[in-house]
């Protein structure tokens, strides 16, 4: 009996806390893309990555807002606080990306938000 409360409670607090990412405001002259976030809980850390690109940095948004220190590597994003402070829920550009080498198309890759 506590194993079937327990998968219940993990569900609904699984769709209750969201968070989507998604890809906008792509530029392929430029090199530029920025990433949305759109999050119902306050988010203390992200990592994901991009297919289709090689990324050269990552700044500004709700990330550089929160006080977060951004890193890149050729594939990955990662940005989380050294305070702990958290982005607070809401919509909007998480970072903004610059890339080179655009392929055919850009995805994100296994997104971890915390």
């Amino acid at each position: 009996m506590f194993k079937k409360y327990f998968v219940s409670l993990m569900v609904c607090v699984a769709s209750v806390w969201a968070v989507d990412l998604s890809i906008e405001n792509v530029d392929i002259d430029a090199g530029t893309l920025d990433i949305i976030m759109n999050n119902s809980e306050p988010v203390a850390g992200f990592q994901f990555g991009l297919s289709g690109v090689t990324i050269t940095g990552a700044s500004g948004g709700s990330a550089e807002a929160a006080g977060f220190m951004v890193s890149t590597s050729a594939t990955t994003v990662i940005g989380f606080s050294l305070s702990g402070a958290t982005i607070p829920s809401g919509d909007g550009v998480l970072v903004s990306v610059s890339f080179t080498d655009f392929d055919t198309e850009i995805c994100i890759d296994g997104p971890v938000i915390s």
